[in-house]
């Protein structure tokens, strides 16, 4: 906890010749929709999160790193800021010229920890290419802080390091942080984005009454889930939970309850403004082009 990864990676600066050798490394992170939380604050960052569940999607991110002459970061082609993947590439390679490359199969700014991802797969990929030596709990910690530093995310970070039905019970990275999780089982989920919303917006800007709501909600939303934990009354917990917290919008409500009208719950992925269901909806595909994704049985990765 108390190590700083800039040290960790001059440590390592005798190694350098060998990651030249092997060019570039590529890695994988799923991504995770949050269906319910609740924020836990803390000055220290690695103690700073969310607990809440939510499901780990196969479509998610690949990121390429490689020693090249300048540093720089591409999302989908075009460079960036990208502060979270930022803060990985300083902490870890600040003094390598590395180009981070990172393509998402999912929408960024849409509730998908998308930010979250792009920083695991970037901070998996250089622990490989670097030979940090890392492990994994290390790693994810080095993520989770440029989420929480940055306003991007909470909680997305340690769902997508191990994948599955996540439940968040203590906020956190591994080794701080606590998880547990819903049975898994071969299952499908489709979604449509109708817009999108910046996590940082209420995380950093957001009224003291709408995270109040959030909280409050959140936390009894925990409690229920942990009564019966199946898939199923997960979707209708976060239902609940994005009704009760009126920071959805007008096109999100209107697509809940035209699920809800042929039988099945949907619910709004947190915090943006995408709605997603259980297999498949009918009604879902009025409101925009449906897409899908598996659940994911894993974990981010070296491929």
């Amino acid at each position: 906890m108390g190590r700083s990864y800039t040290l960790y990676t001059m440590k390592n600066r005798g190694s350098f010749d060998n990651a030249f050798k092997k060019g570039f490394v590529k890695a994988y992170s799923p991504s995770h929709i949050t269906g319910f939380f609740e924020i836990c604050d803390n000055k220290n960052p690695l103690y700073k999160g969310s607990v809440g569940g939510g499901l780990v999607l196969d479509s998610g991110c690949v990121t390429d790193v490689s020693l090249t002459n300048q540093m720089k970061i591409e999302i989908n082609g075009i460079e960036e800021d990208a502060n979270t993947t930022k803060y990985v590439l300083d902490n870890l390679a600040a003094e390598s010229k590395i180009t981070v490359s990172t393509d998402f199969e999912v929408p960024i700014g849409c509730g998908f920890g998308a930010s979250g991802a792009g920083a695991l797969s970037t901070a998996i990929a250089l622990n490989e290419l670097l030979l940090l030596n890392m492990t994994l709990n290390e790693i994810v910690q080095v993520a989770h802080r440029a989420e929480v530093e940055n306003n991007t995310g909470l909680g997305d970070v340690i769902a997508e390091a191990y994948g599955g039905i996540v439940i968040r019970k203590k906020p956190g990275p591994p080794g701080i942080g606590v998880i547990d999780g819903i049975p898994l089982r071969e299952e499908k989920i489709s979604y449509v984005v109708l817009g999108k919303k910046l996590t940082k917006t209420i995380l950093e800007d957001g009224d003291a009454e709408i995270k109040r709501r959030i909280n409050e909600y959140g936390r009894e939303a925990l409690k229920e889930l942990m009564r019966k934990p199946t898939l199923e009354h997960f979707m209708l917990v976060s239902r609940n939970f994005s009704l009760q917290i009126e920071i959805i919008s007008d096109k999100c409500r209107d697509a809940i309850e035209a699920v809800a009208a042929e039988g099945k719950v949907a619910s709004v992925a947190m915090l943006g403004d995408t709605v997603f269901v259980i297999g498949d909806s009918e009604a879902l595909s009025t409101f925009g082009e449906v897409k899908e994704s598996k659940i994911s049985y894993s974990g981010a990765k070296i491929i």
